[in-house]
């Protein structure tokens, strides 16, 4: 593993290591010194590998576990509840071909604490090309840094779930509005059930990591055609274009389901969660803000009903 490329261009590769946590005589004091978090694993990519035989002191710093609690284990103990399953695919499939990549990933500390990270890895190989370990390099990084200048109420992304806003949304659901096509569009207004509550009755506070598992289990649930923001403090929005009533219905009961079937995983330890969902279809001719508002009053007819329940507006 090295930091920087040789005078050649091509990646310097770590000595083997006897142990567990390689000697790195050439490079200790660059890789020791780094303010990147770096992660040694071997390249056993079937669970329960990879596992980690360096972790440098940023790494630490970033993440909260010391040496001794993460090496012999696998890198897949820092994803939490709101860590992206398609992400996480993609990074197994560049790993499998042998490539390395860069990705933005929300990871968890020892603590439970979500944060977004920079992440980049780089094969390392044997003399005869086999890939013999992955080095990582993890820095602390915005969900939103990707869309402009980090301001989520101008790049269109919230702060916290990296997922589209009110303001996006309005526009993916105009788009969808215009003529023959608004029949068929469905907006589904969805809150998790007694959030303040739910927030206010654990320490630490788990608002976040339920706000994150959530929106992870919409984003691994939907089709691929529909859009999926938050809009409020604990509620989101789906946009389903191209869908019939009774199809529509069906997936948001399924969704709701699915959030009440598992206990969410949180730094307080598991809770349960459930939510109310208020659904609409499109009519031609109305505008974005009054399909908003009625399913907003479909959700508000949910919870007024005792919650974990589907309203159609």
């Amino acid at each position: 593993m090295s930091a920087r490329p040789t005078a050649g261009g091509a990646l310097r590769r770590l000595p083997r290591a006897t142990s567990r946590r390689p000697v790195l005589p050439d490079f200790r004091g660059l890789v020791e010194g780094l303010q990147h978090a770096v992660i040694l694993t071997d390249a056993e990519l079937e669970p329960p590998g990879p596992t980690i035989l360096y972790v440098n002191p940023a790494f630490t710093r970033l993440t909260g576990y010391a040496p001794e609690e993460v090496i012999g284990r696998s890198p897949r103990l820092l994803q939490g509840p709101g860590t992206d399953r398609i992400t996480l695919r993609s990074i197994g499939s560049a790993l499998r071909l042998g490539e390395g990549g860069q990705w933005k990933l929300l990871n968890q500390g020892r603590d439970g604490t979500p944060y977004w990270a920079e992440l980049r890895i780089a094969p390392l190989r044997a003399p005869d090309g086999t890939v013999e370990q992955f080095a990582g390099f993890q820095r602390p990084s915005h969900p939103t840094l990707e869309w402009g200048d980090g301001d989520g109420a101008r790049d269109g992304r919230d702060a916290l779930t990296g997922l589209s806003d009110r303001r996006a949304l309005a526009a993916e659901v105009l788009r969808h509005l215009r003529g023959e096509a608004a029949a068929q569009l469905c907006l589904v207004h969805l809150g998790v059930d007694h959030f303040r509550a739910l927030n206010e009755a654990v320490d630490p506070p788990v608002g976040d990591a339920v706000l994150l598992a959530f929106a992870d289990i919409l984003s691994a649930s939907l089709r691929r055609s529909d859009g999926l923001a938050r809009i409020g403090a604990e509620e989101f929005a789906i946009c389903m274009p191209g869908i019939r009533l009774v199809e529509a219905r069906g997936l948001a009961e399924r969704l709701r389901r699915i959030v009440e079937t598992e206990p969410f995983a949180t730094p307080a330890g598991p809770l349960p969660v459930t939510c109310s969902l208020g659904m609409t279809m499109g009519r031609p001719g109305e505008s974005v803000a009054e399909l908003l508002e009625r399913a907003g009053a479909a959700l508000d007819a949910a919870r007024r009903e005792g919650g974990n329940r589907l309203v159609m507006g």
